[in-house]
């Protein structure tokens, strides 16, 4: 069986996302990583974009649903984003991390997520 899958890591967002409406109030530097299986092989594309799913939309995507939502949990806006990925484009696995840095004694928290159709 042929297997292939894009990855995009640190993709930086800035995002209203937090618990609290004080931390909603203004954006905030979130990363993602996301991994994403197309339904069609990777193999045997002709070097044609055509054929396959283009990083650059995706990671444009992403960044737009972002910046445009508000979310309490980054759970929830991992999810968001796996679920339009999914909606938008053929895909048959999609794994999203998000990352926040927000403590200060820690490099970042993080969630991720997977689902597999």
């Amino acid at each position: 069986m042929e297997c292939g899958a894009i990855e995009i890591n640190g993709l930086k967002v800035q995002s209203n996302v937090g618990v609290t409406d004080a931390e909603r109030s203004r954006p905030q530097d979130i990363s993602f990583d996301i991994r994403i299986v197309p339904k069609r092989s990777m193999f045997g594309l002709d070097d044609c974009i055509e054929n396959t799913i283009d990083y650059f939309e995706v990671s444009e995507s992403v960044k737009k649903l972002s910046m445009d939502g508000e979310w309490k949990l980054i759970e929830a806006l991992a999810e968001e984003v796996m679920d339009s990925l999914f909606v938008t484009y053929p895909l048959s696995e999609v794994r999203v991390s998000v990352r926040k840095y927000v403590l200060n004694d820690a490099n970042h928290v993080s969630v991720s997520l997977s689902r597999t159709i």
